[in-house]
């Protein structure tokens, strides 16, 4: 499948942010897996570029793949669910991209700590 991004931005990190992630449905069953590690890339208002060693099980015949991702942008910790729509596989490493599933409330929220984050990086970076 094809996804063609809608969202008003996307951020790049310098540096991979980490995270923590777990499986919370595959198809119409709802599972619980223990926590995998790995690495957000680039994350907007709607979807985040992931990389992981673990390969998830993403398999059209089974039905959607859907994960919950936690991080921390700069100090608030965010939880957010998504569905995993594309899946790339680099050496030993997996790339997954995500479609968020969150509350306006909740975008806002995400899109105020990118900010700051940014704000934060861009005045570390006129420092050096």
């Amino acid at each position: 499948m094809r996804f063609k991004r809608q969202e008003p931005f996307r951020y790049q990190f310098g540096q991979p942010l980490p995270c923590t992630f777990r499986i919370t449905r595959i198809g119409e069953r709802e599972v619980e897996t223990d926590k995998g590690a790995a690495e957000i890339h680039d994350i907007s208002p709607r979807g985040i570029r992931l990389e992981t060693n673990l390969n998830l099980p993403i398999d059209s015949a089974k039905g959607e793949l859907e994960v919950e991702l936690q991080f921390t942008i700069v100090d608030q910790p965010i939880a957010v669910r998504g569905i995993v729509i594309w899946k790339k596989a680099y050496a030993n490493e997996f790339q997954y991209g995500l479609s968020l599933e969150i509350s306006k409330q909740e975008e806002m929220r995400l899109i105020g700590e990118i900010k700051r984050h940014a704000s934060m990086y861009a005045r570390k970076k006129e420092s050096n």
